[in-house]
């Protein structure tokens, strides 16, 4: 499915279903609040990041 900005509802927040062990789960959680992160910010920049990345290849 081809992303369109136009679209109504791809802004919207929506829940990601997958899976990670309890253990990555808490690190991940404790981590975001140690920086001053949500969960969400934290996963966003992560996001930016590798798109970052795998372009500068």
């Amino acid at each position: 499915m081809a992303e369109n900005a136009s679209d109504d509802g791809l802004d919207a927040l929506v829940s990601l279903n997958f899976k990670i062990t309890e253990r990555e789960r808490r690190a991940f959680k404790v981590w975001c609040a140690s920086k001053g992160l949500t969960q969400v910010e934290a996963f966003k920049q992560g996001i930016k990041l590798l798109k970052e990345n795998e372009e500068a290849r």
